[in-house]
């Protein structure tokens, strides 16, 4: 007997099954409406207080862009004031601006594509409505680099317009950047995107142990690479070089013809006018790797996704923190705390393992770290007239500013969202006979011990490649230390004062509006701190180097200074835990 077909109208719909599609830009606007809708609806919703707060984080964010535009073009500046060298550090420092976006987002888009492609909750609503194949990859793409390029962009911004305004450049530059941003951010999500597919089909996506592992090691690998293809060690060892013109040429080399950061690059710098170029044929090169790579995105998707999601739907498994070893393991590291709070921070590194998507990153960051610190010990102290005992303990004293920074971009991913991924459950501790202080401080120490440790030896580790004096390894310990408990509860503060229960993944909370909030505020205290112990650093090295003992007026000002930067960190750690608790109180 034939096998009867199932009529059209009631056939399951297959969301990357191959199908005529019209009107695809309004079909695709109607995918990506929620989103917009969501955005208009909750500036709509908000109170005085909130206007008052969004104005307050516009001042903000205007003040932090003024501040990468200073920084750059003060660079460029300098730059164009070193004869025949300047034009080549202008464009190593392009380069490595857009090959470190490029780094960031790769992997950024690899961790967004799980939960857009695969984990979001409306994809069994999508996967089961007739979407034509095209309209429904690119909705979920063009989701995927809005989720994981907006902070990029942001940053981008003041720096690309301090290139323009330090080389007078006309209109043509600006475009250029504007036409040159979207094919580069569409080559690493659709890499990201392809990656996420194959790799969710090798490995359940909800049990993502494997999956973030591999990930963790793919990422390592392309951030060491993309670092190492740099050479910066090149700049301050120019007696590698035969002579001045070979050194030049060896600098103006790209890094990697193959690199989309390169032809971006290339694109953009002979605009400034420093040097003649092809920006239309390695603008066309970009546009159409970008063409290629959604296409072939797509291809892979069509064929990858139904497996893949069908695997989505396995639940966890939680084998490791089930281990008797591993309770006793987390009972004595949390014994000195108090039953109630000791239970709590139990809780919480119980669920932080558990969420591999969080627990997995630490080993990328074991990777980071190593590579951080490798690329301080490979710099040639010996034998370059750059390499001074000035040149080490300020290089040591600019470490400090960048060590406080890494910590805080660790917070961001760790620290501020764990208020957030209470969800549901914040309100069984609101009414459970607990004091929510105790919810707050289990979560500082849970996770200021561990920022300690990796700041400590960012700076030790460091420091001693260099080989600074004591003075400055004491004093770059010791402000980090006093750092690292405003940069904790900063976090918590701000976490509590823009809390997402409804997120699905910590990624998601660290992405938002609340995660800008936090690494604003927490660059502006670090630069003050910094700030504020620059000049009495500036004094006590002019003093070592001269041999002249420090007045007593400069004295003076030296204890001031460090006084005041001690008072902005406790100032900090206390006000924003007192604001903190208030808000956390007040969450309904």
């Amino acid at each position: 007997m034939a096998q009867a077909e199932i009529p059209a109208s009631t056939a399951i719909v297959d969301p990357f099954e191959p199908s005529g599609a019209k009107a695809e830009l309004s079909g695709l606007a109607l995918l990506l409406r929620p989103r917009w809708l969501a955005v208009r609806n909750r500036s709509r919703r908000l109170t005085r207080a909130g206007r008052i707060q969004a104005s307050l984080l516009g001042v903000l964010a205007l003040g932090f862009w003024a501040a990468i535009f200073f920084l750059f073009a003060r660079a460029l500046r300098y730059f164009l004031a070193v004869p025949d060298l300047g034009p080549v550090l202008t464009y190593k420092l392009l380069g490595m601006v857009f090959m470190t976006f490029f780094s960031i987002l790769l992997f950024s888009n690899i961790v967004a594509s799980l939960s857009t492609f695969f984990l979001a909750r409306d994809l069994d609503r999508l996967a089961a409505a007739p979407i034509p194949p095209g309209r429904f990859f690119y909705g979920r793409f063009g989701e995927t680099m809005l989720d994981s390029s907006w902070m990029v962009i942001l940053f981008a911004v003041p720096a690309f317009l301090a290139y323009g305004v330090v080389h007078h450049t006309g209109p043509l530059f600006y475009v250029a950047v504007v036409v040159t941003l979207p094919p580069f951010l569409v080559i690493p999500a659709a890499i990201g995107v392809s990656v996420t597919a194959i790799l969710v089909n090798v490995f359940p996506a909800r049990r993502t142990k494997d999956i973030l592992l591999l990930l963790s090691v793919v990422a390592v690998a392309v951030l060491y690479l993309f670092f190492r293809m740099l050479q910066p060690e090149r700049l301050v060892n120019p007696e590698g070089f035969k002579d001045f013109m070979e050194f030049l040429t060896a600098m103006q080399t790209p890094a990697s013809p193959l690199l989309p950061s390169t032809w971006a690059a290339e694109t953009l710098f002979p605009l400034l006018g420093l040097r003649e170029g092809s920006p239309g044929f390695y603008f066309l090169l970009l546009l159409s790797t970008a063409a290629v790579a959604a296409m072939a995105s797509e291809r892979v998707m069509r064929s990858l996704f139904l497996p893949g999601w069908t695997k989505a739907q396995e639940g966890r498994q939680a084998r490791l923190t089930q281990q008797p070893m591993w309770e006793r393991l987390m009972r004595a590291a949390t014994i000195q705390f108090s039953d109630q709070t000791r239970l709590i921070a139990i809780k919480d590194l119980k669920t932080f393992f558990r969420d591999t998507s969080q627990w997995s990153q630490l080993i990328l960051l074991l990777a980071l770290v190593v590579v951080y610190v490798y690329n301080f010990s490979v710099l040639p102290l010996q034998g370059s007239p750059l390499v001074t005992f000035y040149f080490k303990n300020v290089i040591a004293f600019l470490n400090l500013a960048l060590a406080g920074f890494v910590v805080s971009a660790v917070s961001v991913r760790f620290i501020f969202p764990s208020i957030s991924l209470e969800g549901k459950a914040f309100w069984v501790l609101r009414t459970a006979p607990l004091s929510l202080r105790r919810m707050w401080w289990a979560k500082f120490w849970v996770g200021l011990l561990p920022l300690l440790v990796l700041g400590e030896v960012l700076v030790l580790a460091t420091n001693t490649y260099l080989r600074v004096m004591p003075f400055m390894m004491w004093l770059s310990a010791l402000t980090l230390f006093g750092m690292t408990f405003g940069i904790v509860s900063l976090g918590l503060a701000v976490g509590a004062t823009y809390p997402n229960f409804d997120a699905d993944n910590a990624a998601r909370v660290a992405a938002g509006v609340g995660g800008l909030v936090y690494m604003i505020v927490c660059m502006t205290f670090i630069g003050t701190v910094v700030i504020l112990e620059a000049w009495p650093v500036y004094v006590l090295f002019s003093s070592w180097l001269r041999g002249v003992p420090v007045s007593p007026a400069a004295w003076s000002g030296v204890i001031a200074s460090f006084t005041a930067a001690v008072g902005v960190s406790g100032a900090v750690f206390a006000c924003s835990t007192l604001y903190g608790l208030r808000k956390l109180e007040t969450i309904e």
